[in-house]
């Protein structure tokens, strides 16, 4: 299925292929986010009127880092197979349909977030105050305020001391905020993430019971225990919960190759995790405070029907028996 500049910047970039492709992505990002949408003129009245009745529509908007924004792994950083994986923003449009809006930050600058997450992340948050949505989704919002290269001796201190600042611009949304905590990247490949960059397991819960804190105190934060999804994805495997029956999913069946960021079936899976909690920003009367999709309809939405069947195919292949094949000669699974 998330600033100071550190003053050991260069550094990383220069040991890291992943962080300098990034790092180009934000200035494409800075340029893009320049750019004034373009609108043309004597649109007919009936286009006018579809505007205007979209426009008065309750808005879902997602800010925060590359898992959110739909990072694909390849080629350019370091990897031998590309990665195929979807935004959050599309995931929550097919959800959403014609009831509501689902609109979210500059995908390039949820990207570069690590380069400055305290810049990049006030721009965020500008713009989700802009957006005035019914609920903003910060799922990997913390990461980097936690994650990357920090200076100095005290590295509790630095990375506690950043993530302060991070969530203190959150303090900025009045509505709700559904905040995801911080995941175990260890995993990670290191093409991505170095192990200077990886707080320790005793920091990570430290700081994790500091989200914790931040989010209690605060009634319009409501918590996603990242870190759990992502142990689950990446160490302990899944069971997917088809309408046929739980389905065993691997570890790292719903990753990309790098480890860190969700393949298509994995954030099918996160949408499906965040379905209560996306039903709960809006009012008990409203349409999707009573929506019900099953696993498979974000499958769909996200275009994982390939990722589904490979799973599939693996879990009878792990079985003491396989399974017959459909009495009709159908492939099954899609």
């Amino acid at each position: 299925m998330a600033l100071p500049l550190f003053a050991s910047f260069s550094r990383a970039i220069a040991r890291s292929r992943a962080v300098a492709v990034v790092a180009v992505f934000a200035v494409f990002a800075v340029a893009a986010c320049a750019q004034a949408p373009v609108e043309s003129g004597g649109a007919p009245k009936s286009a006018a009127n579809a505007a205007a009745k979209a426009a008065s529509l309750p808005r879902l908007h997602v800010i925060g880092a590359s898992v959110s924004g739909g990072f694909r792994d390849g080629p350019m950083t370091g990897a031998e197979v590309v990665g195929e994986t979807v935004s959050l923003q599309q995931v929550l449009k097919a959800w959403c349909g014609e009831h509501a809006r689902a609109t979210t930050h500059a995908t390039m600058q949820m990207m570069a977030m690590f380069t400055n997450p305290l810049q990049i992340g006030a721009q965020q948050v500008a713009g989700a105050q802009k957006a005035e949505a019914v609920g903003v989704l910060a799922v990997d919002f913390a990461f980097w305020f936690a994650y990357g290269y920090v200076p100095g001796d005290d590295e509790a201190k630095a990375r506690g001391d950043l993530l302060a600042r991070g969530l203190e611009l959150l303090d900025g949304l009045r509505g709700p905020i559904v905040l995801g905590d911080l995941p175990d990247m260890t995993g990670a490949s290191p093409r991505m993430l170095k192990p200077a960059q990886i707080p320790g397991v005793a920091l990570q819960a430290t700081l994790n019971a500091q989200i914790a804190a931040f989010a209690k105190a605060r009634p319009n934060v409501r918590l996603l225990p990242l870190a759990t999804l992502m142990r689950q994805l990446q160490t302990d495997g899944v069971d997917l919960p088809l309408a046929s029956g739980p389905v065993r999913a691997q570890p790292g069946a719903l990753l990309q190759g790098d480890q860190l960021h969700a393949n298509r079936l994995g954030m099918a899976y996160l949408g499906w995790v965040l379905q209560p909690t996306l039903r709960s920003l809006f009012a008990a009367e409203y349409p999707l405070a009573k929506q019900e999709w099953t696993f498979e309809q974000f499958v769909g939405a996200c275009g994982a029907e390939d990722d589904l069947a490979a799973v599939q195919a693996a879990a009878k292949g792990a079985g003491a028996k396989p399974a017959a094949a459909p009495a009709d000669g159908s492939r099954g699974g899609k």
